[in-house]
């Protein structure tokens, strides 16, 4: 093969996997955007991050009050119960999440339920973070989020608050579930 054939080839992948990417955002924008529920939003959550990106323990946490609090509001894989964002995080890494900054610790991150932390997804509203997403153990097959798994994230953080967290997060969405709804 020809150093031209070569970077035609080359060419023609990258441009399938732009391609595989598009529909796979399209398809977690859709998933979420029909959602009929905060549980029906929850399931969608599921499906997208253990399908498209290949992770089999995950927990989202929802703000209280001010914001500076999060709880457990639902975990897939793992008992999540005392699990601690913060010490999770770290205070530098707490800081750039709250600012909509996601996290993917170093691969010494904390280990939780035998596998490792592995990143940490800011769902934000109205500028501010209403929710986390963590994202705690990959499929044994996926070794590493890539390029694509990063727009996913991107994705999720910007879409995600108002299928998953509704009108109890009204007033940091700016307006009310039923509103946004056609």
């Amino acid at each position: 093969m020809s150093f031209e054939s070569n970077n035609a080839s080359a060419a023609k992948t990258a441009r399938a996997a732009d391609a595989m990417n598009e529909l796979r955002l399209a398809t977690a924008r859709k998933r979420l955007a029909e959602s009929s529920s905060e549980e029906d939003a929850l399931e969608g959550l599921r499906e997208i991050v253990a399908n498209l990106l290949g992770c089999e323990e995950i927990g989202l946490f929802r703000s209280e009050g001010s914001g500076e609090r999060f709880s457990l509001r639902w975990s897939f894989g793992a008992d999540l119960k005392n699990y601690d964002l913060l010490k999770a995080l770290g205070e530098a890494g707490w800081k750039k999440v709250m600012q909509g900054q996601w996290q993917v610790p170093a691969a010494d991150g904390e280990r939780w339920g035998g596998g490792k932390a592995q990143a940490f997804i800011p769902i934000r509203a109205a500028g501010r973070t209403v929710g986390i997403l963590a994202i705690l153990r990959l499929l044994p097959q996926k070794t590493a989020f890539d390029a694509h798994d990063l727009e996913l994230f991107k994705l999720l953080s910007e879409e995600a608050a108002k299928p998953l967290f509704g009108a109890s997060h009204s007033a940091a969405l700016g307006t009310n579930r039923a509103e946004g709804r056609s």
